[in-house]
């Protein structure tokens, strides 16, 4: 098995145009409202970012390195998951001829055993399917989902 090969993707329609599925990545109140609790003033290339777990003071918190940012098209960040390992994750906003926005979340550069790579895969899988159904329903309907503080 090639564990270069093995990503974490989930995707979706989101009925808004590409520049409000963006914002809703891009802006730290916005993302807060959904998933991480981020206190910052937007996303820079090369510059590191903390996002949280919740809002209290007990919140774990965990540091990003935002790599790529092309306004209303692309986010990349660099992230260390619970084994030490950093992997990228992308969120790529494609609008369609109708202005609506395909919205995906991919996640490479897996390593360890085979047996870790595809437990993180999967568990970021699932993740990010809660993280993209949150976003779709906050930018469409102005509903916000607590999907971190819910997560069993």
């Amino acid at each position: 098995m090639d564990h270069n090969k093995i990503t974490a993707k989930a995707s979706t329609r989101i009925r808004k145009p590409a520049a409000e599925a963006f914002a809703a990545f891009a802006d730290a109140d916005k993302m807060s409202k959904f998933w991480f609790t981020r206190r910052d003033n937007g996303l820079q290339e090369g510059e590191p970012v903390t996002w949280s777990m919740g809002s209290g003071d007990d919140a774990f918190e965990f540091e990003v390195l935002v790599k790529t940012v092309c306004k209303n098209e692309k986010i990349v960040i660099e992230w260390v998951g619970p084994d030490g390992n950093p992997t990228l994750v992308s969120w790529t906003f494609a609008e369609t001829d109708d202005g609506d926005t395909i919205l995906t979340i991919e996640e490479t550069g897996f390593s360890g055993s085979g047996e870790a790579v595809v437990e993180r895969a999967l568990d970021s899988t699932g993740g990010f399917n809660q993280v993209i159904v949150a976003a779709k329903a906050l930018v469409e309907h102005g509903v916000e989902l607590n999907v971190v503080n819910d997560h069993a």
